[in-house]
């Protein structure tokens, strides 16, 4: 495929997309060089057949955005978003949407354009979790751009993402965290126990300064996280509105933090006196090189059958309310879940009480008793 520059009788000029179909050999002329290159660029996404086909919907269109131009335009205008957010976004559309759709017209943009978008990201390897993230985001800006009145509706409607596992959870017994503190240097004790309590996410236990705790009233407020930023990291809020949230807290957890400094978990532990800032916040690769994976190798080699992460502590404590018999409400509050939906998903079968309700139900019916 190539455009190439040719000259009529008259001395004009036009220009020539020649191109391979079902074995011929074909072209298409145009009078703007920049028209010619466009259509050579459709014609590689998407294949002459369908270039076709878009371009005759766009000459029955005074509308020329494309793909590419109104995903620009729609990042450009995001606001209370994070920019870590906003330079994510910006690499979908540049690494992943563009090369595949971004020569589409918005308004010729189909179903099929998007199916076959998400079934070529499959085939390259991507996990399902990535192409659901990729195909909501489109999903969004399409349905702004229904708003804005550039589409009669939003073609990724009908277009599922493919199902994916979630990665799997480990859940601690009591025991078993027990045995996994026991190898964690002493410093970082206190660190680790929180988080398994709080059930707070890590950006937003490491963000915490002495003030946000009420020892009196046994009570974190949690109103801050870190967020990855270009050349390090940034305080921003939490997840969600909900994770903007507090929460009570053992005494006998918050008895042992260090009230000292700036924030409540530092590098300044006797064994991270040449930390470069021994002051400063934990980060989660350092902590995670140096003090988690260490402390899980000492606890499998005495016994621990699981490979728990860190964010794992999170899930711990959801699994130890609902063993308590707290209701989900209770711990999507405590966890800061924007919806109940979201720890019914995650957590609900962890509940077993309604299970064996039904379970005892049926069985009286069964047995007549």
């Amino acid at each position: 495929m190539s455009v190439r520059q040719r000259t009529r009788n008259d001395g004009s000029s036009y220009w020539q997309v020649r191109f391979r179909e079902n074995g011929r050999e074909c072209s298409l002329s145009w009078d703007n060089p920049a028209e010619a290159q466009r259509y050579d660029d459709l014609i590689k996404q998407v294949g002459p057949g369908r270039a076709r086909e878009i371009c005759k919907i766009a000459a029955m269109a005074d509308r020329d955005t494309t793909v590419r131009q109104w995903l620009s335009q729609h990042n450009d205008g995001l606001v209370g978003i994070e920019s870590g957010t906003v330079k994510r976004y910006r690499a979908y559309v540049a690494n992943d949407i563009a090369p595949a759709l971004g020569n589409i017209p918005l308004h010729a943009l189909s179903r099929d354009d998007i199916a076959g978008w998400l079934k070529g990201m499959a085939a390259d390897g991507a996990s399902g979790k990535t192409i659901k993230n990729k195909r909501d985001y489109l999903a969004t800006a399409l349905a702004h751009a229904v708003k804005a009145g550039k589409l009669a509706s939003n073609p990724c409607d009908d277009v599922k993402a493919p199902r994916w596992d979630r990665t799997e959870m480990h859940f601690l017994t009591p025991d078993e965290f027990r045995l996994l503190l026991s190898c964690v240097p002493e410093y970082w004790r206190p660190l680790v126990e929180f988080l398994v309590v709080s059930g707070c996410r890590w950006s937003e236990a490491t963000a915490l300064k002495p003030a946000a705790v009420d020892r009196q009233a046994g009570t974190v407020r949690i109103t801050k996280a870190w967020k990855a930023v270009s050349g390090g990291h940034a305080l921003g809020v939490p997840k969600t509105k909900k994770s903007v949230r507090t929460i009570n807290v053992p005494g006998a957890v918050l008895g042992k933090l260090d009230y000292g400094g700036e924030w409540l978990f530092t590098n300044s532990g006797k064994d991270n006196r040449r930390h470069r800032d021994p002051d400063g916040p934990v980060r989660l690769a350092s902590f995670h090189a140096n003090v988690w994976r260490p402390a899980i190798k000492r606890a499998q080699a005495a016994g621990l059958t699981k490979s728990p992460r860190i964010h794992d502590l999170r899930h711990t404590c959801a699994s130890w309310l609902i063993q308590a018999g707290r209701p989900l409400p209770s711990v999507q509050q405590h966890l800061g879940h924007e919806s109940i939906q979201t720890t019914s998903d995650v957590y609900g079968h962890l509940d077993r009480s309604s299970g064996q309700g039904n379970a005892t139900a049926i069985g009286q019916l069964l047995t007549g008793e």
